[in-house]
């Protein structure tokens, strides 16, 4: 018996007792002792209830903790993963029915490099005595810290949070990323091809064939890169302007290439290590030509593009020191074109693709995009597969010597709470 029907039936009894007495103070007696025993009851009855709320306050924060330590273990923000336990607590809170008031302090601190969420909800509830007994009515705590466990690695983010179709799987095309975690900020619709990855969650919606289940809801990821400083150069580098090619070998050395560089037929460029900026124009690699370089960053202006198409063979490994390190591909801010790759050899983007405000699309047939690549990021406003290639996003990050930049690739994944 709880302690509510407990207290009702105390109080059954003693009104029975009073009534089947003959004495007689049973007058006196009843009324000094009756309201007396019901004051008790209901006191226990008010008790009753902010223990349960207080239990109830408690699972609350070890679920808010738990989520939130599974946003930290995806590479993103403290901010983030607070404002997920928050989340968490307001939509359980939105069910309780009669909830208590409560105050959220939810923090992430660092213990030996270990990122710890730590929910503390303090709730409050009036007495039933007028909030004399006890002074101020009923205040409570409950408090829970929880870690990350596991690995997910964040390797495609899509970054818009407006619009509809924002990551698209289009016809046969296929996403695979069988080791990392793939997000959008906004919506994923996989209409006939399929996404398959280690975990695949969306903001606001998911359809289509996606492996395994995607999770909706969840809370938008930071752009992790939006502090890089991305100034475009306003000059030429010497004679790098307006470059055709057909036949033959060409290397570039690093710098800034205005116009049009298009390389076609059995044309070959090799791009130096270093930065390559390329300005007012478009970088277009088609027939059969091909396009490698080792330790290099190409960067996009504003009005500035790349098409990779044909049989066009790309083999790049991102930069491994300087302010790009482990960038493959960047565009700057403002740049809203259309990346093309059409091509059946796109063989190897090592490194992160990070274009903010453009989006990547991927079409063809047979094609088969950075399955050769020890490990691909890609960061963009929307990504588009069309046709029927296939966009291998691997996370072998240990098999590369390009480091991977913070806030993406390895993440703990998972959580758990700490005593």
């Amino acid at each position: 018996m709880n302690v509510r029907a407990h207290c009702l039936a105390v109080i059954r009894r003693g009104i029975s007792a009073f009534a089947a007495s003959d004495r007689g103070n049973i007058a006196i007696t009843f009324a000094l002792v009756v309201p007396a025993v019901g004051l008790l009851s209901l006191g226990a009855i008010d008790l009753y209830g902010v223990q349960s709320s207080r239990s109830k306050l408690q699972d609350i924060a070890n679920s808010a903790a738990l989520a939130g330590a599974n946003e930290l273990g995806l590479a993103v923000g403290d901010a983030v993963a607070i404002e997920r336990a928050q989340a968490f607590v307001a939509a359980n809170v939105a069910n309780w029915e009669r909830p208590p008031s409560i105050a959220d302090d939810i923090t992430v601190n660092t213990d030996d490099g270990q990122r710890i969420i730590q929910v503390i909800l303090n709730g409050h509830s009036p007495s039933f005595f007028g909030n004399l007994l006890p002074p101020g009515g009923w205040k409570y705590r409950a408090q829970a810290r929880a870690i990350t466990v596991g690995k997910t690695p964040l390797c495609v983010l899509i970054s818009s949070d407006s619009g509809q179709k924002i990551l698209n799987v289009r016809d046969t095309s296929r996403l695979t990323a069988p080791q990392c975690l793939v997000h959008s900020n906004r919506d994923i619709l996989v209409e006939g091809g399929s996404i398959a990855a280690s975990q695949v969650q969306a903001v606001t919606s998911a359809a289509g064939t996606i492996s395994p289940t995607p999770g909706t809801g969840g809370a938008p990821i930071n752009d992790p890169f939006l502090n890089l400083d991305l100034s475009e150069p306003t000059r030429c580098g010497p004679g790098m302007q307006n470059l055709r090619m057909a036949s033959g070998t060409f290397r570039l050395a690093p710098g800034v290439h205005c116009g049009n560089f298009r390389f076609s037929g059995t044309a070959r460029m090799i791009l130096e290590p270093g930065e390559h900026w390329f300005i007012r124009g478009r970088l277009e690699i088609s027939e059969n030509a091909r396009l490698e370089g080792t330790d290099v960053v190409l960067l996009f202006d504003k009005a500035t593009k790349f098409d990779f198409t044909d049989n066009a063979t790309v083999n790049l490994d991102g930069r491994k020191t300087g302010a790009f390190a482990g960038m493959v591909m960047v565009s700057a801010r403002g740049n809203q074109r259309d990346f093309v790759i059409t091509s059946d050899n796109v063989e190897s983007l090592l490194g992160v693709i990070y274009i903010p405000d453009a989006q990547l699309v991927v079409e063809g047939f047979k094609t088969e995009v950075a399955r050769d690549s020890a490990w691909t990021v890609i960061v963009a406003r929307a990504l588009q597969l069309n046709g029927s290639p296939s966009l291998f996003i691997n996370a072998n990050y240990e098999a590369s010597d390009v480091p991977v930049p913070p806030g993406v690739g390895p993440g703990d994944n998972g959580s758990r709470l700490l005593d």
